[in-house]
């Protein structure tokens, strides 16, 4: 394929790095290249393409985000040898990918304009209509598009089978999921701080909001918050942050650099960032603790966001991390599950009953932390079917029952 010039030039610059011996520079130019590549090129044929070139995983990782494809590097000090692979990685791949069509690139024009349209500075209720707006353009063009056709025909008929939904209902449900995937990512970014300083605040209706409030202030102690991909999580968060008294720390665990951090407005209270793989889970077990720290969790992950444990999901034997589970024991603290998504317009909040994480008389730690991961996995499947096309990794829910595909970093949206 005929790569642009800017492509061409920053690979260039990554082997001369490579050959003075500036190995760290040489992997982040070597990423940026392929970034850039990759996000000019539509998911599903980059999907087929990482089956025959899998992503060289280890110290950089490989992102679809809802603006694009994003690559971290893990790391700051690399090796020549891991320099190398990269730079080899990028020509196998280079050289292995199809010429654009016209399909593809117009596709593609479509895919850029909503992620523009998702971080501009518009109003939320413009932003809505004119993602409804590309996605109603774009849904042909991918019907048109092989690679796209044939996988979303692939999806249909498996999520059809967890799902029990006619394929009709399935692939309606897949063309919602396509607008909600950017569309919900607007609505977070909304909470970060420099938006939160111009005054936007959307309102959640949260019925449960004076019980909540009345428990945090009958029994002031530590608790773990945890909810899934769906909807508007950061906007909540920070909704349900809001209601707790001052002088506690509430933690965040963000899994990437660029994720939105709830944007409190209690002064009172102290805001933590944790990364995941960077910062250490003692730290989040030592201030869970001190018994005045709330964290935010998300479940609703696989393998590449740390160890897991086996439950029954959508009937189902599957890999769900056992870290939020593991964490709320080992702090000994309860589990206050909630949700929220959009009914009728209207962004909600619903909260499950706080789920007590002691281990039982004669339980292992193993099995207490299986049993409580269980539970979530059930609160997980309830949600998402009552609302799938707002779950965030609905496109990925085939790969959680394949220990050989089980979301790898490569593949995860």
């Amino acid at each position: 394929m005929t790569v642009p010039n800017h492509i061409s030039n920053q690979l260039r610059k990554a082997r001369r790095a490579q050959c003075e011996g500036h190995y760290a520079l040489a992997v982040t130019l070597t990423c940026g290249a392929l970034e850039s590549m990759l996000c000019r090129r539509e998911s599903s044929i980059i999907r087929l393409l990482l089956r025959t070139c899998p992503w060289p995983s280890g110290s950089t990782r490989l992102l679809h985000t809802e603006t694009g494809a994003r690559i971290e590097l893990c790391q700051q000090v690399y090796a020549e040898s891991e320099s190398r692979r990269h730079l080899d990685y990028a020509d196998k791949l280079l050289s292995a990918l199809p010429a654009r069509t016209f399909v593809e690139t117009l596709s593609m024009l479509l895919h850029r304009l909503a992620g523009q349209c998702v971080v501009s500075p518009m109003a939320l209720s413009r932003r809505r209509w004119l993602l409804h707006c590309l996605h109603r353009l774009r849904a042909p063009l991918l019907s048109h598009l092989l690679p796209a056709a044939a996988h979303r025909e692939a999806l249909a008929s498996g999520l059809g089978a967890l799902l029990h939904e006619p394929h009709a209902a399935v692939l309606r449900i897949l063309s919602q999921h396509e607008f909600y995937f950017h569309y919900n990512y607007a609505k977070r970014i909304e909470h970060r701080p420099e938006a939160v300083a111009k005054g936007l605040r959307r309102a959640f209706l949260w019925p449960e909001q004076d019980v909540y409030s009345a428990l945090v202030h009958r029994c002031p102690g530590s608790r773990v918050l945890v909810t899934i991909h769906m909807g508007d999580f950061v906007g909540a968060f920070r909704c349900i942050a809001d209601e707790v008294t001052t002088g506690r720390t509430v933690m965040s665990l963000r899994r990437e650099r660029h994720d939105a951090v709830p944007h409190v407005l209690n002064p009172g209270l102290r805001v933590q960032v944790l990364r995941h793989g960077v910062d250490a889970p003692a730290i989040a077990v030592a201030g869970l603790r001190t018994g005045c720290q709330s964290v935010g969790l998300l479940f609703d992950l696989c393998e590449d966001f740390g160890a897991t444990t086996e439950v029954l999901f959508f009937g189902h034997k599957a890999q769900l991390v056992k870290g939020p589970a593991l964490l709320a024991i080992a702090g000994r603290t309860p589990i206050i599950p909630f949700v929220t998504w959009e009914c009728e317009g209207v962004d909600r909040i619903e909260m499950e009953d706080m789920i007590d994480t002691h281990p039982l008389p004669g339980e292992s730690l193993a099995m207490a932390v299986n049993r409580v991961t269980q539970k979530l996995a059930l609160l997980a499947e309830k949600w998402i079917r009552r609302a799938p096309e707002q779950w965030q990794y609905l496109p990925s829910l085939l790969g959680y029952f394949s220990a050989a595909a089980a979301c790898a970093g490569s593949t995860r949206q």
